[in-house]
């Protein structure tokens, strides 16, 4: 139990200490719920300038000559909130709801029944600059710079310019909300009837006599810019181009004179040459006017929407076809780069032999299709024979994946799926990363010559430095002399057995039928455990130096090693001093028979050795029989388990010294 003293604190104390943080607690509250944030101004000496952002934020950060005056009076607060110590935007309303604090909606035209998008939309900043600007209306950048960051500029950068336009887009056109399409100030023909008085002479004459001022100008001009005389549109119809309306309209001063000499597609006829048979629907039943404006358009081919619009509102199958991943640029763009609106159905509208059309747009594969070797289907069939004309889930618009796709003339793919390893690009479908699809100078429409078309995914194989010795059949770039280029039931893509493989050029290994003794990897049939199969710093393309490689397996001598006394060519890690790395006709893969092999090095006539071996030759002994090959605790290096005589040197406490017959036939 802790008691008072323990404590160091009074009952009286505890209270004053409980009471200052419920204190601290009650002014914490009264500054976060203040409606105006007026106590946190008074709050600390960061606010002591009474709300003044200025005093922490640069006022070069918001340049312009005109500002908004909430801003010029320093007067923060009416729009943000303080965020004190950690910096942060804090506003009092969100998006225009902030603005609509001072600026009435009424007033500005946002109830009207057009409204600007993005003051519709509420983004306000889109257009202005909440603090300050260069231009009237603290407008985010001058106009008409500003318009054009929604307006396409090429719409006003043509040759001939509309007047107006040059004392700015306000001239013609509200500026938040208005009572008129496209935001116009006042009724279309109204607004252009201010510079332009229908009955003079020089407009009548302009419009052949016909009563135009109530029809919409823009039928025939653009309201902007043109690259054709008087502001005609993108595209006109020859008759108003030429002056020549009563060429489908009744004359000027007859009772009627819009109305047309003949009804629909009839009187389209009379100058168009379009046979009709087997056409599109809305030219066979007249319907020209489903697809085209009779006067002007701001399109091509007099079109009344965008040509992708256009066609999608029939033909919404292939708004789905082009919303897959693979999609045909034309086919989101401009249908008529492909289609004629006024072709046979039976080629689907197509405006040329489909192959023709689409290497006009895909230069590189005409270029491939000249070269020596050419994808039959690319030549005598057609593109769509592989592709879709639209869209598709696969790259390139191929109608399938790649691989099930060539599998449908190429029917050795499904025996290439079984197999055991199947090289990476067959396996994910992808055919075209090692093949040309249309065409190719190289054979099996390769994309380049083989060693150098493998070598782009395995680099790994060429790196290394100076020095390195290459696999002959890698040096002679030939990667088909061992591997399978699609799929193989053996490692590594090989073309059989790897000791088959590598047997059919080393005819050394493992075939010498008198052999005794193979080493295991040949056995296995397992070249690659001691050879690099491409290029190595080691002679005979080994993984490493011969010490290490060979006790990478043989741990055994590894320990061996670590006791004492190690043979001399193992020290110097010349195993193959004594072994044959293959086969051998003799045990334990040795390159000659016990002693014969040991005196290659050893003088077995020599009197200290007679003297050690009981006046024996050295080729009158078998070494192995006392001993160990490899290491041993011992100068000598005796096997570890030897007779008590034998390991005290007293050979003759059990043996005679060799009579002198049998010395002189060790000497002979």
């Amino acid at each position: 139990m802790v008691t008072r003293r323990e404590t160091g604190r009074s009952g009286g104390q505890r209270i004053l200490a409980a009471a200052v943080i419920v204190g601290v607690m009650v002014v914490a509250v009264i500054q976060l719920t203040a409606p105006d944030g007026a106590a946190q101004v008074k709050r600390g000496k960061r606010f002591a300038t009474s709300g003044n952002c200025l005093s922490c934020h640069e006022s070069s950060k918001f340049p312009g000559q005109v500002k908004h005056a909430p801003f010029e009076e320093k007067d923060c607060l009416s729009c943000h909130k303080p965020h004190g110590m950690v910096g942060m935007l804090r506003l009092k309303e969100d998006g225009a709801a902030l603005c609509y604090l001072c600026h009435d909606k009424p007033g500005l035209g946002l109830e009207r029944p057009v409204v600007h998008q993005p003051a519709a939309k509420g983004q306000c900043t889109v257009c202005h600059n909440p603090h300050a600007g260069q231009d009237q209306g603290i407008l985010a950048k001058p106009m008409p710079e500003l318009c054009f960051t929604c307006h396409d500029r090429t719409e006003f950068d043509r040759q001939h310019r509309h007047k107006p336009l040059d004392k700015g887009c306000f001239a013609c056109h509200e500026t938040h909300g208005g009572d008129h399409p496209g935001l116009l100030v006042k009724d279309r023909n109204d607004l252009c009837r201010d510079c332009h008085a229908p009955d003079e002479a020089a407009f009548v004459k302009a419009h052949s006599g016909y009563p135009v001022q109530e029809a919409a100008c823009t039928m025939c001009h653009s309201a902007h810019t043109s690259d054709k005389p008087n502001l005609l549109t993108v595209s006109v119809h020859a008759p108003v181009e030429g002056l020549q309306c009563d060429g489908c309209h009744q004359p000027p001063g007859s009772e009627k004179p819009f109305a047309l000499t003949a009804e629909g597609g009839a009187l389209c006829l009379t100058c168009h040459e379009i046979d009709t048979d087997d056409g599109h629907p809305p030219v066979v039943e007249g319907q020209c006017l489903t697809c085209h404006d009779p006067h002007g358009s701001g399109r091509k081919m007099l079109l009344a929407k965008p040509a992708n619009v256009l066609c999608l509102e029939c033909h919404d199958d292939v708004a789905g076809q082009t919303a897959k991943s693979s999609s045909h640029a034309p086919a989101k763009q401009d249908c008529t780069l492909c289609h004629s609106g006024h072709g046979k159905l039976k080629t689907k509208l197509i405006a040329k032999d489909i192959n023709t059309l689409c290497l006009d747009c895909h230069p590189t594969v005409k270029k491939s299709l000249a070269t020596a070797n050419t994808h039959p289907p690319a030549v005598d069939g057609s593109c769509l024979d592989c592709h879709t004309p639209h869209g598709s889930s696969f790259d390139r618009l191929t109608k399938t994946n790649r691989l099930d796709l060539c599998g449908e003339c190429h029917d050795q793919t499904k025996r290439w799926m079984v197999q055991k390893d199947i090289h990476a690009p067959i396996k994910a479908g992808q055919c075209s990363e090692c093949h040309d699809a249309h065409g190719s100078p190289q054979a099996g429409l390769l994309r380049g010559a083989p060693n150098a078309l493998c070598l782009t995914c395995h680099k790994a194989l060429v790196e290394g430095g100076e020095g390195m010795i290459n696999h002959a059949p890698f040096e002679g770039q030939s990667c088909d002399a061992c591997h399978t280029p699609h799929a193989s039931d053996h490692k590594g893509l090989l073309s059989g057995p790897m000791n088959e493989v590598c047997g059919a050029c080393h005819e050394s290994i493992g075939g010498d039928t008198a052999a005794v003794s193979r080493h295991q990897p040949v056995l296995d049939g397992n070249c690659t455990g001691c050879h690099q199969p491409h290029r190595s710093a080691m002679a005979g393309l080994l993984l490493d130096k011969p010490n290490p490689l060979c006790l990478s397996c043989h741990d055994e001598i590894k320990q061996a090693m670590a006791s004492g006394t190690v043979h001399a060519p193992l020290t110097d890690g010349d195993c193959l001093a004594c072994h044959a790395p293959h086969s051998s006709r003799f045990t334990t893969l040795l390159t000659a028979d016990v002693p014969g092999q040991c005196l290659t090095c050893h003088d077995g006539d020599e009197s200290a050795f007679k003297a050690k071996h009981l006046q024996l030759s050295g080729s009158q002994i078998d070494c192995r029989k006392c001993h160990d090959p490899h290491a041993a605790k011992d100068a000598g290096m005796t096997l570890p388990v030897a007779h008590d005589p034998f390991t005290g040197g007293a050979c003759d406490a059990c043996h005679e010294t060799a009579p002198e017959p049998l010395r002189q036939e060790g000497k002979r």
